[in-house]
């Protein structure tokens, strides 16, 4: 049993009104901020002032039982389940109050998540314009003008936890109404705003829960951090005099608690080598059974499998797992060995004498049939399906071919003694002696001892022959640091061609309000511990995932131009936010993104930045300290800038070409061949923009204008004689003055087109980049925008959807398109969602024609080859059909790739193809955005 069992809670004397908490804390610290600070230096000395004096007043004319109050000061950690989303409480409020369809009110609740994006861009409320309970309290408050209600009630917090255990208890929307509709009635406007609040499970301290806790007692934090439980935390800790020892704060059988995690590979393999293979001073048994295993100087390297990570507790015949968010899925894996879809095959699993026991693990789904793990999505269906399975007698799942399984790696606890600070090889002894295997149900995660950079060379190419995640390397004497990251274990994955390198952990330093939000990143410098702005990212976030940050960050920001960050903390470049935020009340972003922009450039304060990126999540399990540095990212982005800076310094070249025309010197005499265009001046402002990456130059346009007779000239004379063409595919400053003057833009094209048929072709919407006399040209088009004499190919698509606005819409279009793609950070134009993307796909048959088009009406190339290719689909057709034969095809293709695998020094250099299914290029055209190919992975 643990020491928190059965405590009892301490009794106080008088019971606390629901009331003081909201007027003595809740209100207190959202009233806080920079117009009021009063005698305090910042708004977080004002918070902590707040917390101090509550608890201080608690204690002293209340009591010691603060935990049924904790309850509501803890939305988020009490175990509670109202199963009541920010919409469904919005559309209970109008029921509620009757409101009519036709009114304003109406509007703001039950259009809650589709009104807020229009109604933002015209609101000064801003600020809170995502706070439901404060919207909702005041129409409540409007509602209640009209009919007053005279009866009031002064709820206790018994009282009001209570009426929230009956609101757990209720399913229905009815059952909801019946007991919220007497609460709202009975309760002051800020009473209802904060119940609101609580209902929806938003913290309430936001940034402040652990300070809550230690100034309850010194010792709170530490012990919330290994049962991530409220009751036992509080109940336990009454006296701030009596102090806990070093194992009662740790781990505990069937008590909850944040695994320890890894971090991400930031050197090369020899200085990973070197710092995992370093020994440190041990315990002098630990030190001989180190010497005698031969253990100096290696490391372990584990397989990163993709599954569900997982901790298992053990005590007696019951049973608990629960995740690295703490949900707890033992309904799920099984409570004790007689029924759940994992623990009823472990009967055999720990020998008799262990009653109490924690393990680390993978929970992953194994396919019996195919004999693979299957990806991680498939897990929880998996476990479901088993689950199920048992209670019936019937085979209407007999088609469900996997079943969970559970991947130990690591053990924390046995029969009451504390594992976590004891080196990982003595941890692995014990897990080799005590646990039995059960095959494709219970197992060791296999751990290899490496020496050597070669020994994770060869871990490196077993990955991508086997298409897995990567390798996690160990140092064979690390401890385990709960809810922590440890140095010392360390991922290592192959790098994807599409991706630069590991996802991105960013801090928010600033906001750009518009009709989709865009929060500026950016990365500490370690020198100055200064943030420098670093990317704009408007991509991937879900309503759900908006109004999490802006809750977060809620009161925090500060208009640009009404107060400059200080420079101490802030850094923006050329581009400025609308709104900054200090980066201790900031939010911590995963970013994914497609390529690092490796040019000077002065946008962002760190001189770089990174190109069609997305936010894969929130990451609430790190701190601005835990994010990546100016120093990490240098690292990274030099094992590509050697490419990158290459390819820069030809489009750099390009750029001159095209852009400074008037300077450049004029080709040498060319030999004429054709009086084709003789009859005409031409002013050559662009490149030839091919889709299948040849370029023709504009000096190469030049002399083929030259060598067909043409006239080249850098002005357009008003009086001139001769018809003058402007030929350009981009939008140059240049362009615009042409176009206002009436002078035609045509395309390359035109010019191919009429020395292929040897005479001057007339001019087409398909040959027109811009004019003002659109209506003349769409008369040489069909109803359906086809030329009558140009065959026009899938390539030319996008082009022609171009020329068919209306003349009026020509230049709005134009503006808009460029919009787009200057704004790398933000939204990508879909035309060029896979632009200079190769693709492969395996099979051949008719399904294949209609994936290949689809690639490339959104920019991709499909090639015969896999070499050089990005990406590697399998089209979902042909897995159904034959999935042996395709399987084999990409064990082939994934063997040819290892093999040939390069290193330079002491690091994996060879970009690899990932290996996904057909839905990855639906979902990427679906969302707009070059997805993570890991959760369309191909297995």
């Amino acid at each position: 049993m643990s020491f928190l069992d059965n405590v009892e809670p301490p009794t106080n004397l008088q019971e606390p009104q629901y009331k003081f908490v909201v007027d003595e804390l809740f209100t207190q610290l959202d009233g806080a901020n920079r117009a009021n600070l009063g005698h305090f230096r910042t708004v977080s000395d004002k918070k902590v002032s707040v917390i101090q004096t509550f608890i201080k007043t608690f204690r002293i004319h209340i009591g010691d039982n603060i935990f049924p109050t904790a309850r509501l000061v803890f939305p988020d950690k009490d175990r509670r389940l109202y199963y009541i989303r920010d919409v469904t409480l919005a559309r209970l409020i109008v029921k509620m109050y009757s409101i009519p369809p036709e009114s304003e009110d109406y509007k703001v609740l039950y259009h809650w998540k589709h009104g807020f994006q229009k109604e933002k861009r015209f609101t000064v409320d801003s600020n809170n314009l995502r706070d439901l309970p404060l919207r909702a309290s005041r129409i409540i408050a409007n509602r209640r003008e009209s009919t007053p209600i005279t009866t009031r009630h002064s709820y206790t917090v018994a009282e009001m936890n209570s009426k929230l255990d009956s609101l757990n208890d209720a399913k229905k929307s009815q059952e909801q109404i019946a007991i919220l509709k007497p609460l709202l009635d009975s309760l002051s406007i800020p009473e209802i705003r904060w119940l609101l609040h609580i209902i929806l499970k938003k913290s309430i301290l936001v940034r402040f829960e652990n300070y809550f806790l230690s100034v309850w007692h010194p010792d709170a934090p530490a012990l919330f951090k290994v049962c991530n439980n409220l009751q036992k935390t509080f109940n336990y800790l009454v006296n701030q005099e009596t102090r806990l020892n070093k194992n009662d704060l740790t781990v505990h059988p069937t008590l909850p608690f944040r695994p320890q995690l890894s971090f991400k590979l930031t050197k090369n393999y020899d200085k990973l080598i070197k710092d995992m293979s370093m020994t440190v001073p041990m315990d002098v048994n630990f030190q001989k059974m180190f010497a005698a295993k031969d253990l100096a100087g290696k490391f372990y390297m584990e397989e990163k499998m993709d599954g569900d990570r997982m901790v298992l507790h053990k005590q007696g015949k019951h049973f608990k797992f629960y995740s690295r968010r703490l949900k707890d899925y033992s309904f799920l894996y099984g409570e004790n060995l007689e029924i759940g879809s994992l623990t009823k095959y472990l009967s055999n699993a720990f020998p008799s004498k262990v009653d109490s026991i924690i393990l680390d693990g993978e929970m992953v789904a194994w396919d019996f049939k195919r004999n693979v793990v299957l990806p991680f999505g498939t897990l929880k269906s998996s476990a479901i399906q088993e689950s199920v399975r048992q209670y019936t007698t019937i085979d209407q799942y007999e088609q469900q071919s996997s079943y969970p399984f559970f991947l130990v790696f690591d053990i924390l606890h046995i029969n009451g003694t504390n594992l976590t600070n004891h080196p990982l090889f003595f941890r692995k002894d014990i897990l080799q002696k005590i646990i039995n295997p059960i095959p494709h149900r219970l197992e060791l995660l296999p751990s290899i001892i490496g020496s050597t950079a070669e020994d994770v060379q060869r871990a490196m190419r077993e990955v991508v022959s086997s298409r897995s995640e990567g390798i996690v390397v160990k140092h064979l004497q690390s401890k385990y640091f709960i809810g922590e990251r440890n140095p010392h274990w360390v991922k290592v994955k192959p790098e994807y061609l599409e991706k630069f390198g590991e996802n991105l952990d960013l801090t928010v330093i600033g906001k750009v309000p518009g009709v989709k939000i865009s929060y500026m990143c950016g990365l500490k410098n370690d020198d100055d511990q200064v943030f420098y702005s670093f990317c704009t990212v408007a991509n991937g976030f879900t309503e759900d995932e908006y109004d999490k940050i802006e809750r977060i960050t809620h009161n925090k920001w500060i208009a640009y131009k009404d107060q400059l960050p200080p420079s101490k903390v802030l850094n923006f470049g050329v581009k400025k936010p609308m709104h900054w935020i200090h980066p201790r009340d900031s939010v911590v972003l995963e970013i994914k993104a497609r390529s690092i922009d490796c040019t000077v450039e002065k946008t962002y304060a760190v001189g770089t930045t990174l190109h069609n990126l997305y936010c894969r999540s929130i990451r609430e399990d790190k701190s601005i300290h835990d994010c990546t540095t100016i120093s990490e990212y240098k690292q990274i982005k030099a094992k590509y800038s050697k490419d990158l800076e290459k390819s820069h310094s030809a489009n750099k070249k390009r750029r001159v070409l095209q852009d400074s025309f008037v300077q450049e010197q004029q080709p040498k005499r060319v030999k004429v061949e054709s009086d084709l265009f003789s009859g005409f001046d031409f002013v050559i402002l662009s490149d030839n923009l091919s889709r299948n990456g040849d370029r023709i130059t504009r000096e190469e346009l030049i002399i083929l204008v030259k060598k067909y007779g043409g006239n080249i000239t850098n002005t357009v004379h008003k009086l001139g004689t001769r018809q003058t063409i402007v030929v350009t595919e981009r939008e140059l400053p240049t362009c615009k003055s042409y176009f206002d003057k009436g002078i035609d833009l045509v395309r390359p094209s035109w010019l191919f087109e009429c020395i292929n048929r040897v005479a001057i072709v007339p001019l087409e919407p398909y040959f027109i980049f811009g004019s003002k006399n659109m209506a003349v040209f769409k008369n040489r088009q069909d109803e359906f925008g086809d030329s009558y004499v140009i065959h026009q190919t899938v390539e030319s698509w996008d082009r022609n959807r171009f020329q068919r606005l209306p003349e009026t819409e020509v230049d709005i279009y134009r503006r808009e398109f460029l919009e787009d793609v200057s704004a790398t950070e933000e939204s990508f134009p879909r035309r060029f969602l896979f632009h200079d993307i190769k693709f492969h796909i395996v099979t051949e048959n008719y399904m294949v024609e209609l994936l290949q088009d689809r690639i490339e009406r959104f920019g991709g190339e499909v090639i015969a080859a896999h070499a050089g290719c990005s990406f590697i689909v399998v089209c979902g057709d042909s897995e159904n059909r034959d999935r042996t034969e395709v399987l084999n095809k990409v064990k082939a293709i994934t063997k040819d790739i290892s093999e040939k695998l390069q290193f330079e020094d002491a690091i994996l250099t060879t970009k690899i193809p990932s290996v996904v299914t057909e839905a990855f290029v639906k979902h990427c055209i679906k969302r707009n955005v070059l997805l993570d190919s890991d959760d369309y992975k191909y297995i």
